[in-house]
């Protein structure tokens, strides 16, 4: 074997070695091989098809991807054939890497990763945003923190309509946001250590964050599961940007047109009007009552038992506010579901119920008045019954009487002693897989400025309604054990003026 291969080949080192001497090796092998492209530059460019034949991604990940990153910069690799092989060696690399390796070279890991969903990406945006997310979660399994890389991808799989491929990104829940000065004294090849002690910006396995990435990832996400019609994690999305928190108590662009999107998915999601989180600042909740009113009358109005109601306040949002805001399709899909929450409700008044009453008792948004025929009662009956959105199932009596709808309860089954215990069981690793995050995060909040500020101002604002409330009830109170001046800004440590 060529000794320059040798060289290549010869991390990792064998097991058994602690993480120190690990990664100790890993910076000493890195800087071997940058040596050797350096003073091997032609037999790279002209051998790199044969090289990479014997570097095994998935064992040698790191001499793979420092190679990936020389030839993605190299003269004689621009033609359209030699694109081709790249792409290939890119996808074969993110897809098998050794994450331990990749946590030693953070920042050729994130360039590299780069090149495959940038803007001259050399692989179509579908293929981009799947490998992309390959990656990602083959660095962290877990998805629980927020990187630059996730901001760029969801944006790249909504833009390009690929959001498919990006489902299994997006769907885990984030707990940790990437911060600097996170850097833990272990070395980063521990892979006992949690997702923000590796991957933050001093690792360079992501970029810094701003609050409006953040925002706008979840404002993406909200979209992107719209656009599937996963209406609980779309919710779930757009209520996160309604009660993002802002260092100015202000509420942004970004945010009143979460809640709008949050309105009209609340009403696809329970069939009523969705309720502002207590966590909601008061600055956002004014906002929202003027510039979201429109969005709240028609809310409001599914409400009602009669159709036209909602069909007038459609027709006054659609004349500017869901055409300038992208919501006509959503508000439209409104309509079409107003009669199928109708019939949903009639479970709380009938066991069953024939399909002519459902006729007179409910009506189509979309006509604004009751369907034309017990046949079309019928068949949006069964439509409902097969999509999953109705437990019931249609009587037709054999006498000829007339079909009616009943209504199913929903399967209550007895647990065995055996099944019970498993569930117990689930619950409890469930419980057990928190602690780490539960340890990582006290950590983390403990040593956040910000955060503490918030919550003594927070200790301080209950204090203070609890006095006010005792002085109104004629009742005597203690002070407050602490003192902070009220015209400071917590959030930013800085005396307002």
């Amino acid at each position: 074997m060529d000794s320059r291969l040798t060289v290549l080949t010869a991390f990792p080192p064998a097991a058994g070695i602690d993480n120190e001497e690990y990664y100790k090796e890993s910076q000493q092998h890195a800087k071997r091989v940058r040596e050797l492209l350096r003073d091997n530059a032609q037999w790279i460019r002209e051998s790199a098809d044969d090289i990479l034949k014997h570097v095994n991604p998935a064992v040698c990940s790191l001499s793979y991807l420092m190679i990936l990153e020389y030839l993605l910069q190299a003269s004689g690799w621009t033609s359209q054939q030699a694109h081709e092989r790249l792409s290939s060696y890119l996808t074969e690399f993110f897809l098998q890497f050794d994450a331990r390796q990749i946590r030693c070279k953070g920042s050729i890991w994130s360039d590299v990763l780069k090149e495959v969903y940038n803007e001259h990406s050399l692989f179509p945006a579908s293929v981009a945003v799947e490998v992309g997310t390959a990656a990602l979660l083959r660095l962290d399994p877990s998805g629980s923190i927020l990187t630059s890389h996730h901001c760029n991808l969801v944006e790249l799989a909504y833009s390009t309509g690929n959001v498919g491929p990006v489902l299994p990104l997006i769907q885990k829940p984030i707990i940790y946001m990437p911060a600097k000065g996170m850097s833990t004294t272990q070395p980063l090849c521990d892979m006992s250590l949690p997702p923000p002690a590796y991957i933050n910006p001093d690792s360079q396995l992501t970029d810094g964050l701003t609050s409006f990435a953040v925002l706008q990832y979840d404002f993406l996400c909200g979209l992107c599961f719209t656009e599937r019609r996963m209406w609980q994690q779309a919710s779930d999305a757009f209520e996160r940007c309604v009660t993002y928190p802002t260092r100015d108590g202000g509420c942004s662009k970004v945010m009143t047109e979460a809640y709008n999107k949050w309105i009209l998915v609340g009403l696809l999601l329970t069939g009523k009007p969705p309720a502002l989180p207590e966590t909601t600042s008061q600055a956002a909740k004014k906002i929202f009552a003027t510039q979201g009113k429109p969005y709240k009358l028609f809310a409001q109005a599914f409400k009602a038992n009669t159709a036209g109601d909602l069909v007038r306040e459609f027709e006054v949002i659609n004349a500017e506010l869901l055409p300038n805001e992208g919501n006509v399709e959503l508000a439209k899909l409104v309509l079409a579901h107003y009669q199928r929450w109708q019939i949903i409700n009639l479970r709380n008044v009938y066991t069953n119920v024939s399909l002519d009453k459902i006729r007179e008792r409910t009506q189509s948004a979309e006509t604004g008045g009751p369907l034309p025929s017990v046949e079309a009662v019928d068949q949006l009956l069964q439509s409902m019954i097969a999509d999953g959105s109705l437990q019931g199932v249609i009587e037709r009596p054999t006498d000829g009487s007339p079909a009616y709808l009943t209504f199913l309860s929903a399967p209550t089954q007895g647990l065995s002693e055996v099944e019970f215990s498993a569930k117990v069981n689930k619950v409890a690793q469930g419980i057990k897989a928190l602690e780490p995050i539960i340890e990582a995060t006290n950590k983390r909040l403990a040593s956040n400025r910000e955060y503490i500020s918030h919550t003594v101002k927070r200790q301080f604002d209950a204090a203070r309604e609890h006095k006010l409330g005792l002085q109104s009830a004629g009742g005597g109170f203690e002070e407050s054990p602490f003192h902070i001046e009220e015209e400071e800004d917590l959030m930013s440590g800085i005396p307002a003026h």
